[in-house]
């Protein structure tokens, strides 16, 4: 049974004085209305003849109205008549367009956010780290509500491949969770994701099941985003305000062509209340200094303190050999040199001399880490190739300087798969492993210069440098396959998480005896 034409066209009469009061007071004078529009309220006997002009003119109306003006007005507006009216308008209407699309979902959040005050709320707004088994209670309690503001409205059944497209978002929620930085909400194109998602539904959209998980996503990530946001500006504008503060131009440059000048001027209220389809580009723009900021935070390896015995030896005094570093304990071709016998004789001095020496860092620190992680990449990229142009028989098996590295069967396949720009947890679990194995090649390589190097003046300290950066940035690296495995355990997925577990393990293995080396040559003279 289709819905009653009186009660149709008294809610095609409230949009539209919705619309016209809307279009008025952003205008600044009358909007003309055909007569027959003026004249439809007059006459509810012929509410089906006049139904079809009135939908058509609303539909002009649709075109001149922004999601951002629809969804302002609503929060300035008594009681519900006025939304349950735009949601039942829109419903029937069921249009393709992603302006329709868009505030529709401004008016299910607004509904979501605000309940009824005169009557118990029969459902909790859940927060970004709530299981997804409250996130569905929500959304069904709000699902309830939503059929009783439908009425009459006939709503169709979903086909199942938009049911389980809905399935998607418990995925989508665990990616939300992981957000700490506004700049990963935009590299992630989670946003687009979604949109994408929404038009893949076409009609399904409207149905009450996915307009009540839209509601409750909009909501969750809508509080993420805006905070993530926030603190990406209020960043920028803190450094912006400490260049000025200390005597800086607000001309400089502080990467590229990003100048002090670009970062004080960020409006976070203004882009937020802009359509998200026309402030991508601002969402973008302070997505690219917020990196710029992190790239100027210092990032210190190991604070250098002052000596409290000698730096070194007498100028004449030839320079102590390094202690070296074992191979790994994977396999080796060739053995390393054996480490001098005049290492193991020499005197020791303070520890703190040696990390202000070995790690201290450098006045270009951006571009010195930048170096590290270029090398980090080629590594990388080099494993890839021999990976897959070797013999499958020989694939597992990387030869690095005067060693070689067992990749597992795991490793291998991760080195094989081909997941460039692709956002999903089997890219992120591929590129974590891939990072991993890249570091312990590193590792390797560096130790065998260091070794070799060992006897010189000065020729080992750029490996040491090397090494220090890697051991350094390896917490960083654990955290991020730490949440990979998370994800891994969540979905079931125990053989990868294993895999990744294994692989970072033989990673700190060989980091502690790295690290133990450079703090024992800490002891000589």
């Amino acid at each position: 049974m289709g819905q009653d034409p009186q009660q149709e066209l008294r809610d095609l009469t409230t949009v539209h004085s919705f619309y016209l009061e809307l279009l008025e007071s952003n205008l600044g004078h009358a909007v003309p209305v055909p007569d027959d529009i003026k004249n439809a309220a007059a006459a509810p006997e012929n509410a089906a003849a006049v139904i079809q002009n009135f939908k058509l003119w609303l539909d002009v109306l649709d075109l001149a109205l922004t999601p951002p003006l629809v969804r302002d007005a609503l929060k300035s507006l008594p009681g519900f008549e006025t939304a349950h009216a735009l949601l039942r308008y829109f419903i029937s209407k069921a249009s393709q367009r992603s302006g329709d699309r868009d505030k529709t979902d401004c008016i299910i959040t607004y509904l979501f956010r605000t309940p009824a005050p005169d009557k118990p709320a029969a459902w909790q707004r859940p927060e970004v780290d709530s299981s997804y088994a409250f996130i569905s209670q929500s959304s069904l309690a709000f699902e309830s509500e939503l059929y009783r503001a439908l009425g009459e409205v006939p709503c169709e059944s979903m086909p199942p491949e938009h049911v389980t497209l809905l399935q998607e978002f418990e995925y989508l929620y665990q990616e939300l969770e992981e957000f700490r930085h506004f700049d990963q909400i935009i590299d992630s194109g989670i946003v687009q994701r979604v949109r994408e998602l929404k038009q893949s539904l076409a009609k399904s959209f409207y149905h009450p099941d996915s307009l009540a998980n839209m509601a409750v996503w909009n909501d969750v990530f809508g509080r993420k985003f805006d905070e993530l946001f926030h603190d990406a500006a209020i960043q920028i504008k803190t450094y912006a305000e400490t260049v000025q503060r200390e005597g800086g131009s607000i001309l400089s440059r502080v990467e590229g062509d990003i100048t002090v000048k670009n970062l004080s001027e960020v409006e976070t209220k203004q882009i937020l209340a802009e359509d998200y389809q026309f402030a991508q580009d601002e969402f973008r723009k302070v997505s690219k200094y917020k990196k710029a900021v992190d790239s100027k935070k210092p990032v210190r390896i190991a604070s250098p303190l002052p000596p409290r015995g000698p730096v070194g030896p007498p100028p004449d005094a030839p320079p102590p050999p390094r202690p070296t570093i074992p191979p790994p304990q994977i396999s080796t071709n060739v053995a390393p040199p054996p480490p001098p016998a005049a290492a193991r004789q020499q005197a020791a001095v303070s520890s703190q001399t040696i990390k202000a020496e070995v790690l201290a860092v450098p006045p270009s620190q951006a571009v010195q880490n930048a170096v590290q992680e270029g090398k980090i990449h080629s590594s990388r990229q080099a494993i890839k190739e021999h990976v897959r142009s070797s013999d499958p028989k020989f694939a597992a098996i990387f030869p690095v300087k005067n060693s070689k590295i067992t990749l597992s069967p795991a490793e291998v396949e991760a080195f094989k798969a081909e997941y460039q720009g692709e956002k999903s947890f089997r890219a992120d679990f591929a590129n974590v492993l891939m990072t991993v194995v890249a570091y312990l090649s590193r590792m390797v390589v560096e130790v065998d210069e260091y070794n070799q190097k060992a006897g010189s003046a000065y020729l080992w300290k750029p490996h040491a440098d090397a090494l220090g950066y890697l051991v350094s940035t390896l917490e960083r690296l654990s955290m991020e396959a730490e949440q990979v495995m998370a994800v891994a355990r969540a979905r079931g997925l125990q053989e990868k998480a294993t895999a990744l577990s294994a692989s970072l393990d033989k990673l700190k293995e060989y980091a502690k005896t790295v690290s133990q080396t450079l703090q024992s040559g800490s002891h000589a003279t």
